[in-house]
Formats: C-alpha cells, sequence, structure tokens
C-alpha cells in the first residue's frame, strides 16, 4: 500500500471521535437536535468565514456583529444538502431562542451576545479541548499538518 495511506484507519478512527464529540458538545449545548446544531453552526461560521488568522482568535474576542457577513436560509439549506424548509424552521427557532438575527433582506446573524453565553463559551473551550486531542492523535500516528 502506498505511502499515503499510511495509517488511513487510524487516522479516520480520530476524525470519526473527533467528529462524534463535536456532535455530544453541540446536543448538550443545545438542547435541541443534532440538525439545528449543524444549522447553527453553518449560519455563525458563514458569518465570519471572511474573517481568517488570529483576527478575533482570542476566547473573548467575539467579532461584532457589524463584522458578520449575513447569509440566507437558502445558502446554509444548501451547504447543508438539507430542504429549505427544515432549514427555516431551525432559523425561526433560533430567531425565538436569541441565538440569531435577522439583518434587513440580506440574511441572519448569529450575534456576539449569543456566543457570549456562558453555555456557548463553554461549548467553546470543550471542542477545543476535542480539537487539541485529535490533532495530538494525529500527530501520534506520524501525521503532522504542513
Amino acid at each position: 500500500m502506498s505511502d499515503e495511506y499510511h495509517d488511513a484507519r487510524a487516522a479516520v478512527r480520530s476524525a470519526t471521535d473527533y467528529i462524534l464529540r463535536w456532535v455530544e458538545i453541540a446536543n448538550e449545548t443545545h438542547g435541541v437536535d443534532i440538525v439545528y446544531s449543524l444549522v447553527f453552526t453553518t449560519l455563525w461560521a458563514g458569518n465570519v468565514s471572511h474573517l481568517r488568522g488570529r483576527t478575533y482568535a482570542e476566547l473573548d474576542d467575539v467579532p461584532p456583529d457589524e463584522e458578520r457577513r449575513p447569509i440566507t436560509i437558502r445558502q446554509v439549506a444548501d451547504s447543508l444538502g438539507l430542504p429549505y424548509e427544515t432549514v427555516r424552521r431551525r432559523v425561526v427557532e433560533m430567531l425565538k431562542r436569541g441565538m440569531a438575527r435577522k439583518v434587513g433582506r440580506e440574511g441572519f446573524i448569529v450575534p456576539g451576545e449569543a456566543l457570549s453565553r456562558p453555555e456557548m463559551v463553554n461549548s467553546l473551550k470543550r471542542s477545543h479541548g476535542s480539537l487539541l486531542r485529535f490533532l495530538k492523535d494525529l500527530k501520534g500516528l506520524g501525521i503532522e499538518v504542513t
């Protein structure tokens, strides 16, 4: 077998473990369902996808709402391969919970105040720890990101 697939199964097991930890953290944080968590994550990630590097990188350094780019329900639905109506219902739930805000006709954002809630900060800390564990696992397999 080629060097390209060295420790492939071990690496995939580590990646799967990381993904399942993310699902567990997301479900505990939101207390809803995995689709809600995926829609929420896609929404906030889309809002800040233009911010790169160490811009707003620290735990307490939440990007201001003016820096967030609104995205539409259609964009989220297409990104996840989900029906528009499924995503729309989750966004309506997020609006009720104060986890999303409509920005004119441009779309929706996850406001900074939502990301600053204690449960969200705790989720970020847990997710960061999980990511570090995943990267350590990969490094232990001799797989390093270059």
